[in-house]
């Protein structure tokens, strides 16, 4: 944590100019103290940060100071390749392709990569994975990287459980969600699969070859229905069954009750996936679904009688 407030505040000195320390202090919600003494620390590392005296004074970097080649593990750099793969579909403008390619430009090897990386920085806020999600990516990181089959315990939207091979090419954040995209041996086609369904990512001995036609970012342009913001209460004897369809990074506890949000589809399935539940799964939000549960409920009502 010090190491990465220490490393944040020079960036901000090197990125804005001179800031001062009650805004330095604010900006990473640390005391003016705090905010002293790690600038001193930074000094006496050899980093040229300097005080300005005076009412518009506060800490300077020259312009003329550049941060050394940073360095990256094979792993970082695979992770940065997925960063860029990510991009693509995210920020569209010229910014947004200028960060896309240099990021790839890192995982192609134009900068240092090292054994053990000098300086170890918690990047979980970058990719805003919870804990539940990050061990999935980990693993198929790995396998994208080495080229290995995975055998995946997969859920699909309708609920239904099954076990498939998969080569897996790249994994993509889209509208919020990671996708997995490969060739799936089950189908004998290229398919996207939603990572949260995975129940289980074992990496098996065998290793493939990249098949033509694979096609990530036309897989993603494919419009996957309207996506909305679903928020659910259930029961606790509903968890299992929610984690399979939903995602375990999905489900919290909180006053005995179990609570999920998560981005779906809002197609036909929705509501009888819902219904399915019985009386253990409410929908909070948005309004529009609940009501046409609250309809759907009522017509099987009517039909016996209720």
């Amino acid at each position: 944590m010090k190491i990465s407030l220490m490393y944040g505040i020079l960036l901000m000195l090197i990125n804005n100019g001179r800031i001062r320390r009650d805004e330095i202090a604010a900006h990473f919600e640390i005391s003016p103290r705090t905010v002293q003494r790690y600038v001193e620390e930074l000094a006496a590392c050899g980093m040229p940060v300097e005080s300005v005296p005076g009412p518009r004074g506060g800490y300077v970097v020259p312009d003329s100071y550049k941060l050394p080649y940073v360095l990256f593990t094979a792993e970082e750099l695979d992770r940065l390749r997925l960063c860029a793969d990510a991009l693509t579909g995210t920020f569209k403008d010229e910014i947004g392709r200028s960060v896309r390619d240099k990021l790839a430009a890192l995982s192609e090897g134009r900068i240092m990569a090292a054994e053990t990386p000098p300086l170890v920085i918690d990047s979980d806020a970058w990719n805003g994975s919870s804990g539940a999600v990050q061990p999935k990516l980990d693993a198929v990181g790995a396998a994208v990287s080495a080229r290995r089959t995975i055998r995946i315990n997969y859920t699909d939207k309708t609920g239904r459980q099954s076990y498939r091979l998969l080569d897996p090419y790249t994994a993509a954040l889209k509208e919020g969600v990671w996708y997995v995209y490969g060739w799936c041996h089950v189908h004998g086609e290229f398919r996207l699969f939603r990572l949260a369904r995975m129940k289980s990512i074992e990496l098996t001995d065998d290793t493939f070859a990249v098949r033509e036609g694979a096609d990530v970012r036309a897989a993603l342009s494919v419009n996957l229905g309207d996506r909305i913001n679903l928020e659910l209460s259930a029961d606790e004897n509903c968890l299992t069954m929610l984690e399979e369809w939903l995602g375990a990074e999905s489900v919290r506890r909180e006053d005995g009750r179990i609570f999920c949000r998560a981005i779906v589809g809002d197609g036909e399935d929705l509501v009888r996936k819902i219904l399915s539940f019985g009386s253990g799964v409410k929908v909070l939000s948005p309004r529009s679904v609940a009501e046409r549960t609250r309809a759907a409920a009522a017509g099987i009502l009517s039909v016996y009688g209720g």
